[in-house]
């Protein structure tokens, strides 16, 4: 066999791998672009420095996200101010939140448990602190009793409610997420030991009253933690079991709202 036979048996080589791979490739990209007809959207929405679901239901959530295993998921993706990037690193689930325009990118979860949701694309001030919880709670009505234990083990998400008359007044004012606006009215509230405290969120947008000077505080949320006040709502804060002395406080949606509690 010459050299020019050989030559061109190494070309024929050559072009039908790169046809295979082509071939797989365009394989590989149209199944993970082709949404499940049966797939059950859910509107994503980045904001500064949140992340809100809307389920078909018309459920919505703020910081954390419901999802049932082995089904399958279409998230349509939006941002109400800059780019954020919406990202599931345990499910390699990563897709760009941009303003104008709706990105789509669909999942099956296979196993379940609690996952981080966090922002990969720097938005501002606050990057560091867009995360939110994803759940996926089991198929089974014994995983899923499970899944109830495991969660309620969890940090609590819903605004803290107590009965009884409303406690001192703590109001989240109205543009309060604008860097630099008033934020807390009062910004230092005095108590004493065992009072009730009633937190107000007057602004348009999810806040929490949380204990400690930002995220990267040691006694974060140790003390105490509203969770997320939706826009109108209220949740309290319990004193009984704070020692007299002062408790700085902030946003953990934006951490640049602070203020202090004094507990006589």
């Amino acid at each position: 066999m010459g050299h020019a036979t050989i030559e061109w048996v190494y070309v024929g080589v050559v072009i039908a791998l790169l046809t295979w791979v082509g071939a797989e490739s365009w394989n590989v990209e149209r199944l993970v672009e082709h949404v499940p007809a049966e797939a059950e959207t859910i509107k994503v929405i980045g904001q500064q420095w949140f992340w809100t679901f809307e389920h078909e239901d018309g459920k919505k959530e703020t910081g954390q996200l419901h999802v049932k295993q082995g089904v399958p998921y279409k998230f349509e993706l939006v941002s109400k101010d800059v780019i954020h990037d919406f990202n599931v690193p345990d499910y390699t689930i990563l897709m760009d939140a941009v303003p104008g325009r709706v990105n789509v990118v669909w999942n099956l979860f296979d196993q379940p448990g609690e996952f981080r949701i966090q922002c990969r694309e720097y938005c501002g001030f606050g990057h560091s602190t867009m995360k939110a919880k994803l759940f996926v709670e089991p198929q089974t009505a014994e995983a899923a009793a499970e899944g109830q234990n495991a969660t309620a083990q969890a940090p609590a998400q819903a605004p803290v409610q107590s009965a009884g008359p409303p406690g001192m007044p703590l109001t989240i004012l109205e543009g309060a997420s604008v860097q630099g606006s008033p934020d807390f009215d009062p910004d230092t509230i005095t108590v004493k030991k065992g009072d009730k405290i009633t937190v107000t969120n007057k602004d348009t947008l999810p806040h929490t009253v949380t204990s400690g000077t930002g995220p990267t505080d040691p006694n974060n949320a140790k003390q105490f933690d509203t969770s997320i006040i939706e826009a109108g709502a209220t949740a309290d804060i319990q004193t009984t079991n704070l020692n007299p002395g002062q408790y700085p406080f902030y946003c953990t949606v934006h951490p640049y709202m602070t203020g202090k509690l004094i507990v006589q």
